[in-house]
């Protein structure tokens, strides 16, 4: 059996026919290699010599839209400049001209509620290491759906466990690369121990993250607790939540809030332990390697630190 010369207008329509479920949530891209909008899947292409797609060199963003309301606009904008910098990757055009693009990328998707996943590439020139191969950096903005957890989550809480997948180096850690393999390996290991998520560990025992989201716990002595920023990524929700408890300190429903280190057995004796990140808000995570955490369903700090944080989503950038 000989295999078919393509043309590239078969070529096309065969990107067009390639069908399958995800593609039902994808809805409508801008890429600076075209400097336009497609709104059909199969068009939703990156070159394959782009250093993004066979080195993992480019950084990235997931931004939600909420009720047509960008949420932490700002903070993800300049967090992903950041991690172009540190990696030597010159944006491709100003962060306001930016915005202007992800507007009319919103309006073509014709979606109020969106998941905006943003990358900066390298960009392509070649299938070297070699980064100066690379003809110049490309923008690639896809709209998707926002799928969020059902509402029997946030009540019952999730599992965790610990990560076998060894954490990255501190300096990478900081950096919202697109190379992300080894959170495909811990949510992997997740998938297949059967728990929801699994937390990485430092050769100290400290707890660090999970594939795409921070952890936080409540200790024992009543205070909210983040792990130190320096081997973990700075979360743009984990750090909103944050400033947002300070109303449970004024309040006295918490005692205050500290960064620092915690280990497994902080965590077993937590009075409550929460998952943070874009698309899950403040999850509460209510079993620990099969062991019950608190009461075993949602805390009360959980819960309102959650509807704190919608609440504040309501005032954010109208798109």
């Amino acid at each position: 059996m000989s295999v078919a010369l393509l043309t590239a207008e078969q070529a096309r329509a065969k990107l067009a026919d390639k069908n399958y479920p995800a593609q039902q949530t994808y809805l409508a891209m801008y890429s600076t290699w075209w400097d336009g909008i497609v709104t059909e899947p199969g068009m939703m292409v990156v070159p394959i010599d782009d250093h993004l797609v066979h080195r993992g060199d480019g950084v990235f963003e997931a931004i939600k839209v909420v009720n047509g309301r960008v949420f932490l606009y700002e903070e993800h904008l300049r967090r992903l400049e950041n991690s172009a910098k540190l990696i030597g990757i010159s944006l491709p055009m100003s962060l306001d001209k930016m915005k202007s693009i992800i507007a009319e990328t919103v309006t073509a998707a014709g979606a109020k509620d969106a998941l905006l996943r943003l990358y900066v590439s390298r960009g392509p020139g070649g299938f070297t290491t070699n980064p100066y191969d690379s003809i110049s950096s490309q923008m690639y903005l896809v709209v998707t759906t926002l799928k969020l957890l059902p509402p029997e989550k946030y009540l019952q809480g999730v599992s965790i466990g610990k990560s076998a997948v060894p954490p990255k180096d501190p300096t990478l850690a900081r950096i919202k690369s697109c190379n992300y393999l080894p959170n495909v390996l811990m949510k992997k290991e997740s998938v297949d121990r059967g728990i929801d998520f699994t937390i990485n560990v430092d050769e100290q025992g400290n707890f660090l993250e999970g594939s795409t989201e921070n952890v936080v716990i409540l200790d024992r002595d009543g205070f909210l607790v983040r792990p130190p920023l320096h081997q973990i990524l700075k979360g743009t929700t984990m750090i909103r939540t944050f400033e947002l408890a300070e109303k449970l300190v004024q309040s006295g429903k918490i005692k205050g809030i500290k960064e620092r280190s915690f280990t497994e057995d902080d965590v077993q004796s937590a009075k409550e332990v929460m998952m943070i990140g874009t698309t899950l808000d403040v999850l509460p995570v209510t079993a620990y390697e099969g062991v019950k955490i608190g009461s075993g369903t949602q805390g009360p700090v959980a819960k309102e630190l959650n509807e704190l944080l919608r609440e504040d989503m309501k005032s954010a950038v109208l798109i």
